[in-house]
């Protein structure tokens, strides 16, 4: 017997594994987080490109980690059902590139070229945007109503100190722009 919830939703549900064995190997002193975070810096001057995707799956705090996967599963199953599973991946992965490139480059113009990122949330924001824009090309102006509890709710996080709202803000740009190609053409 299999779980069907499992099949339905496998993109969120390795999304969420990946990230747990990631913190879990950071946890143990397997995996060095300050090795896996993004800045302006270490991506650009020192060409590690790959810290853009490593950041995505670190976590040190085990409420940063609770916090975003819970994100991850409320948001990803609706996205995942709506778009499907490629595109899923598609919007969570382009997102998080597209909105963290154009994060660190406004962070560039603000002279913060060492401040480092880390964590889910910028593609989670992503795969938020693809759902935002969503329920706004199926309602319209009627599925406005539905979008003031996550914009409220985003908005409050990303003005937390610590918290880079910048990731947050460039991530969901993205992700509508990626569902919108996907809903339009």
């Amino acid at each position: 017997m299999y779980n069907r919830s499992m099949l339905e939703y496998f993109v969120t549900y390795l999304l969420i594994i990946a990230n747990v064995i990631v913190f879990m190997l950071i946890r143990s002193d397997k995996l060095d987080a300050d090795d896996l975070g993004v800045s302006y810096h270490l991506v650009y001057n020192r060409k590690q490109y790959y810290r853009i995707f490593t950041a995505a799956f670190t976590h040190v705090e085990p409420m940063h980690l609770l916090m975003n996967m819970v994100s991850l599963y409320n948001v990803g199953t609706f996205v995942e059902s709506l778009f499907g599973h490629w595109r899923m991946l598609v919007i969570y992965f382009g997102s998080l590139v597209l909105g963290k490139l154009l994060a660190l480059a406004i962070r560039h113009n603000n002279s913060d070229d060492y401040t480092v990122s880390i964590g889910a949330s910028g593609a989670i924001c992503g795969i938020l945007g693809a759902s935002m824009l969503f329920i706004l090309y199926a309602l319209g102006i009627n599925g406005v109503r539905y979008l003031l509890r996550p914009a409220v709710s985003l908005i409050m996080v990303s003005m937390l100190p610590g918290v880079d709202g910048t990731s947050h803000f460039s991530c969901m740009a993205a992700g509508m722009a990626i569902a919108c190609l996907f809903i339009y053409l």
